[in-house]
């Protein structure tokens, strides 16, 4: 098994529009041709040739496309690849967009050449590339980090480090000694969000580990993870996941 599952390639109509939905994968795409405007995890975002994207189990995302429409490739990892990939942190966390780059979208292409083909060989060979993106995903990121400022790295220590507080950007731009400007815009340029879609994706994440790893009522786990109350609780998850923290629980 190469961990790749449901492999295969969708093609768009220009100008189209895909209502607000969810997946009960875990999903990856990566942008081969055209572009498209994504809501999804509170943020709203356009992507390109050459994005690699993931989409978390029970995400609502609505796409908006282009003039010319889009073909992307699209797969979900199976419980073993997944769990690989966190155990290794491929960088999934606080972002929209994984990894934007020349090589990707190369790759996008071969396996869409790759599936044309039709014979008995093409998912093998398209798996192969498929599995060829995360490889490269991963080494991107590495390089990526490699090139984030030192100040930048500290200001998301930082916010791994204490998500549960209420974190400014003034409080951000003491820790980077950097103008506020500068660093909203520099965070955006290295991990196309916000400080704070990133700080609410890792505090979602963490209440969703909680939900799911034990049974503690919910305004504890709210509490812990720094929300306000229940009702921030709620509407935060619900930006995340579609649904509020109790028909999270219960699905999962």
């Amino acid at each position: 098994m190469s961990g790749i599952v449901d492999l295969h390639v969708s093609q768009y109509r220009p100008g189209g529009h895909m209502a607000g939905h969810r997946h009960d994968e875990a999903w990856f795409c990566l942008v081969v041709e055209g572009g498209y405007e994504e809501t999804i995890l509170g943020m709203r975002n356009v992507h390109e040739p050459g994005d690699l994207l993931f989409c978390p189990a029970h995400a609502k995302h609505e796409q908006r496309f282009g003039h010319r429409g889009a073909r992307k490739v699209i797969f979900h990892p199976d419980d073993t690849l997944a769990g690989l990939l966190a155990e290794h942190h491929a960088r999934l966390d606080g972002r929209p967009l994984i990894r934007r780059s020349a090589t990707l979208h190369a790759l996008g292409w071969r396996i869409v050449q790759a599936m044309a083909v039709e014979d008995a060989c093409a998912p093998l060979c398209a798996e192969g590339l498929a599995l060829d993106v995360l490889a490269e995903t991963g080494r991107g990121m590495a390089e990526l980090s490699m090139m984030e400022p030192a100040w930048l790295r500290r200001v998301r220590q930082c916010l791994h480090d204490d998500r549960a507080r209420d974190w400014s950007l003034a409080d951000l731009a003491a820790v980077a000694e950097r103008h506020p400007v500068h660093l909203a815009r520099s965070f955006r340029l290295f991990h196309h969000c916000t400080p704070g879609d990133y700080l609410r994706r890792l505090r979602v994440e963490r209440a969703a580990h909680l939900l799911r790893a034990t049974r503690r009522p919910l305004l504890d786990i709210a509490l812990e993870c720094g929300f306000a109350g229940a009702a921030q609780f709620s509407r935060s998850f619900r930006a995340v996941h579609a649904m509020t923290p109790s028909a999270w629980r219960r699905s999962r």
